[in-house]
């Protein structure tokens, strides 16, 4: 958590910096609201914003209104510090976005109390952030490789085919299944099976660029999205992996090898268009031997 006291009033400020020194947290001082805005936007923690109603140029609620018109990570504790006691000037204030109001001169130990209010709001607050997050990771997740999970997948196409529009750049699938997976289960267990699955999702993931998104949508079955790439692109990821599971197959008791369909797509079709046709150039590498790569759309295999 941090503190920021938006005051114009020098002693103000030194008397409530001095009296929040007991919370042993990190506390800013703004003089007006113009300059108390960026702080705020470019806060990295949850924080008690203490702000006069009263300042130079920008008021204290009219920077109230401007800041919960921003999209923020975290949330920001707002109390109003005035000297205005009626319930009107309270209700306008937080109607504004006030959490809370203090009138001056306040009372040093009720002070304290409102901050370790807010102190707990704040921390349920980030408690509740947490978990969404946790929630989203899970509904995203394939919870036996930590690869995206399907619907995952689909999201991410779908924003890099909108973006490839926007900047007519080309985006290029890859498509890979591991060459008789049945048969590693049926002779080595499904213990094995999985382990081999993660070993895989590793090489896959480890194979890719920053910009790449990497997904388990089957079984057995990965999806690499590699935008600004064209089909040579895809070929050079699929070396890469396959140049790993070359080494990985000099120690391992499992030889492992997959079989590629490279798609070089439409980004004005729908990313099912685009699943199809990187499908098919799957279905062709395997079709024609496996432990190979098919390019769609140039009859080639390798």
């Amino acid at each position: 958590m941090r503190i920021l006291v938006v005051e114009d009033s020098p002693v103000y400020r030194h008397l409530l910096s001095t009296q929040l020194a007991v919370f042993d947290v990190p506390v800013e001082t703004a003089a007006d609201a113009e300059s108390a805005l960026p702080m705020i936007a470019a806060a990295e923690l949850p924080m008690v914003l203490l702000i006069d109603w009263e300042l130079p140029g920008m008021s204290g609620l009219e920077l109230l209104h401007e800041l919960r018109r921003l999209t923020l990570k975290h949330y920001v504790y707002a109390i109003v510090l005035t000297a205005r006691s009626e319930k009107a000037d309270v209700v306008e204030a937080l109607n504004a976005g006030a959490d809370d109001y203090l009138v001056k001169p306040f009372h040093e130990q009720e002070f304290h109390a409102r901050i370790l209010v807010a102190k707990r709001l704040l921390a349920v607050h980030e408690e509740l952030i947490a978990a969404n997050e946790r929630l989203e990771c899970l509904a995203s997740q394939d919870p036996l490789t930590e690869l995206f999970n399907r619907r995952a997948l689909m999201r991410a196409l779908n924003r890099e085919r909108l973006r490839a529009q926007r900047k007519a750049t080309k985006i290029t699938l890859v498509m890979c299944d591991i060459d008789k997976f049945k048969q590693i289960n049926d002779l080595h267990g499904h213990g094995t099976g999985d382990e081999v699955l993660k070993l895989v999702a590793r090489d896959l993931r480890q194979s890719c660029r920053g910009s790449d998104f990497v997904a388990r949508i089957g079984g057995d079955e990965f999806l690499i999205v590699l935008p600004d790439a064209d089909a040579d692109g895809g070929v050079t990821f699929v070396t890469r992996v396959q140049e790993r599971l070359r080494e990985r197959n000099e120690v391992l008791p499992v030889l492992i090898s997959l079989s590629f369909g490279i798609a070089e797509i439409d980004v004005e079709q729908s990313e099912y268009v685009a699943l199809a046709k990187t499908d098919a150039a799957l279905y062709s590498a395997k079709h024609e031997g496996r432990d190979r790569y098919f390019i769609a759309g140039q009859d080639k295999s390798a």
